[in-house]
C-alpha cells in the first residue's frame, strides 16, 4: 500500500461528497490531456469505512483482472494513476479504445462472480458522460443481498449497512480462498 491509512476513520458525508468531486476533476483532467475515455474503478463500499486489508485485496485484485482484460483485448493504457485515501481506493486509466467497447469489458469483470459484484467500474466517454450498460444492452446490476435492481435496494436502503458490509467481507473472505 502506498501510504499508511487510518482503517478505523469514520468517513463523513462532506468528506464523500469532496471526494466524489475530486473524482470528477481527475477525469476530466485525464480526459483533456490525453483524449482518450477514462476507466475510473473504485469499490462498492456501505457505510463510513472505506478502507482497510481486505478492502485493499479487492481492489489490487479488481486492478488486475481490468490489466488482464485491456492486455487480452490488445487495449493500451495512455495513463494511469491510483488514489488512496480513507474515502476509499481509486483508479483511473486513460484507455485508447472506444468506451462502449471498454464499458463491455469492464460489465464482463464486474459481472464474472461475486467478487465482482462490489466492482464499480466507470467508463468515462471523450464529452465526459458515463457509459452506461444499458446503452449496449446490459441488465442493471443486481444487490449483492437479493435479486432486486442494486439501485432500487439502495433507493429505498431495503438493506442494513453492517449487513451489506458482513456480506462484503464474507465475498472477499471466499474470493481470497
Amino acid at each position: 500500500m502506498e501510504r499508511k491509512l487510518d482503517f478505523t476513520h469514520e468517513v463523513t458525508v462532506p468528506e464523500m461528497l469532496a471526494a466524489r468531486d475530486h473524482r470528477v476533476e481527475q477525469q476530466r483532467d485525464f480526459i483533456t490531456r490525453f483524449h482518450h475515455p477514462v476507466i475510473c474503478f473504485m469499490l462498492n463500499i456501505p457505510g463510513p469505512h472505506k478502507v482497510g486489508e481486505d478492502f485493499y485485496w479487492a481492489f489490487e485484485t479488481g486492478l488486475q483482472r481490468i490489466g488482464h482484460s485491456l492486455d487480452q483485448n490488445g487495449i493500451r493504457i495512455e495513463a494511469e494513476e491510483k488514489d488512496v485515501e480513507v474515502t476509499g481506493y481509486v483508479y483511473y486509466a486513460s484507455v485508447d479504445a472506444e468506451a462502449i467497447r471498454v464499458k463491455e469489458l469492464m460489465c464482463l469483470i464486474e459481472d464474472a462472480d461475486r467478487l465482482g459484484r462490489i466492482f464499480d467500474i466507470d467508463v468515462i466517454q471523450k464529452d465526459g458522460q458515463k457509459v452506461s450498460r444499458e446503452e449496449f444492452g446490459m441488465p442493471p446490476r443486481k444487490c449483492l443481498m437479493c435479486e432486486e435492481e442494486a439501485h432500487l435496494c439502495a433507493r429505498n436502503r431495503t438493506h442494513a449497512v453492517p449487513e451489506m458490509v458482513a456480506e462484503i467481507h464474507r465475498i472477499i473472505e471466499q474470493a481470497r480462498g
